[in-house]
């Protein structure tokens, strides 16, 4: 598959069959994370698997309007994307840090491999932080930033006109000076 018909093909799953990710998949999505480009090369990023039922559960409190059979969508695996506080890269003219860039750069490359090896995901900001790290009992130099919900999917994709609809003219979308 091309990455011009991977990007075309993935979507925001939000339900999924009751059935594992077989090891070896769950291995080569974390891997894709692992490898993902930081700035500055500081790899602030840390992933928690959640793939047992006592951690799904937890997530699935930390994001809570998203919560179904005991875990977020359903999700045969959630995986909570952190920061490390204080390691990202910070841009000295306006004091931005990477953080956020850097966990979200994590997060899409886990989900294209996914997509990529036959599995869905959603990619879940909607949840509540304070609780991912209650729930968890997160050290204070972890910060949850995203969710990845991932698994085979129930559902299916929209159809191509109805994507199109949802999606930004790219006369909107290009800056033209």
């Amino acid at each position: 598959m091309s990455f011009a018909e991977l990007t075309r093909s993935r979507y925001s799953c939000r339900s999924y069959e009751e059935r594992a990710i077989e090891p070896e998949k769950l291995s080569a999505i974390l891997e894709a994370g692992r490898i993902a480009p930081s700035a500055c090369n500081k790899h602030p990023s840390r992933v928690l698997v959640c793939d047992t039922d006592a951690l799904r559960e937890k997530a699935a409190k930390a994001a809570k309007h998203f919560a179904k059979d005991g875990s977020v969508f359903g999700a045969p695996v959630v995986l909570m994307v952190c920061e490390k506080v204080d390691t990202a890269w910070v841009r000295k003219y306006d004091q931005m840090g990477s953080g956020d860039i850097d966990t979200s750069i994590v997060v899409d490359q886990m989900m294209m491999q996914a997509e990529d090896l036959g599995l869905s995901t959603c990619w879940v900001c909607h949840f509540d932080p304070r609780v991912a790290i209650d729930e968890f009992g997160l050290p204070a130099d972890l910060y949850p930033v995203h969710m990845l919900t991932v698994g085979y999917a129930a559902d299916e994709i929209a159809s191509e006109c109805v994507r199109e609809a949802r999606t930004i003219p790219m006369s909107d979308f290009r800056i033209v000076l």
